[in-house]
């Protein structure tokens, strides 16, 4: 039961393995220790040539030497050779999963591995390397984040942390972590990026989502035909500086203006809205999104009033995803 579970833990380790853009951090936090003379030890011991040289130098050399580990153990993995990945750990080694799950000990980790390689397909791994720091003269850590593509197409972001020592004069792998990375409210709606459509019985929308800036802003562009009118327009969604909450604001092409805010409650968002119309009514309304699929959300205007005037809520519209052109 437990080798079952194991390999849920085996993207974070995939990841480790990929790291062939390894960052060469000339980091002195963990300064080698000085031998120096003691009233119990009054000999001074004999330097070594790793004494001799700068500490720059030792960490660049080592975090050379690390690159060639993980270069290696990736090698061996993407083969699906179990016994030659399991051989860059130590025997404590140990895997700790986004789900918590943990395999300890260099031979249960080999098991998962041939457990993986014959069940799963291996998933594109992504990583964006941070830094790699050392602690002591035969630790490191090297810490980043990694983006999990499946085969299907979903994909995940998170931290990740590798743990290596330095045993008999080689680097290995003794602790791998994946712990999930804290996103923005707006990074959460990140699925709304691509192009949508819904139809109903006398309207049709086209709405394309797309990031703006540097990723500060989702930008919309929307068309919504009703009988023999059509309403186009931008919308730009944001984080509120001063609250840290989701905001919108809308730019109608006649020369409407509104601005809402968005609260999100699981997989459902509700976009509140009020907005300026050109003949000087205010119309306000509540709209919610409820994320289905990865191609699929509904879309439900509520609460719609114009001029203080309820109007009927309408039944939720299903929208979906329009394949881009190959």
């Amino acid at each position: 039961m437990v080798m079952k579970r194991s390999r849920l833990t085996l993207t974070v380790l995939v990841a480790s393995a990929l790291l062939c853009s390894l960052t060469l951090e000339r980091n002195t936090r963990g300064l080698l220790a000085q031998n120096a003379a003691t009233k119990t030890a009054p000999a001074v011991p004999k330097k070594t040539k790793a004494d001799e040289k700068p500490v720059d130098e030792v960490r660049a050399a080592d975090a050379t030497a690390i690159r060639t580990t993980m270069l290696s153990f990736g090698e061996a993995f993407q083969k699906g050779d179990a016994p030659a990945a399991a051989a860059f750990l130590t025997s404590g080694a140990e895997l700790i999963a986004l789900e918590g799950i943990t395999v300890r000990g260099r031979d249960a980790i080999q098991e998962a591995f041939t457990n993986h390689f014959s069940k799963d397909a291996r998933p594109k791994i992504h990583l964006d390397v941070g830094s790699l720091d050392f602690p002591s003269r035969d630790t490191a850590v090297q810490e980043g984040v990694m983006k999990i593509t499946a085969a299907g197409g979903e994909h995940t972001t998170n931290n990740y942390s590798v743990l290596l020592v330095r045993e008999d004069g080689k680097w290995y792998l003794a602790s791998i972590r994946e712990w999930a990375l804290e996103k923005s409210p707006l990074e959460e709606l990140e699925w709304l990026i691509g192009s949508w459509s819904a139809k109903g019985k006398d309207a049709e929308a086209q709405t394309t989502y797309e990031w703006f800036g540097n990723k500060t802003f989702i930008k919309a562009q929307f068309s919504i035909r009703e009988k023999e009118t059509t309403v186009t327009g931008m919308q730009l969604i944001g984080i509120d500086q001063e609250t840290g909450n989701l905001r919108t604001w809308t730019f109608e092409a006649d020369g409407g203006y509104g601005e809402g805010v968005v609260n999100r409650d699981g997989n459902k968002w509700v976009f509140e809205t009020a907005t300026a119309l050109t003949d000087r009514r205010l119309m306000t309304s509540s709209n919610i999104l409820i994320h289905v699929d990865k191609n699929t959300f509904t879309w439900q205007p509520i609460d719609l009033t114009i001029d203080g005037e309820q109007i009927a809520n309408l039944p939720p519209v299903k929208v979906l995803r329009v394949e881009a052109k190959k």
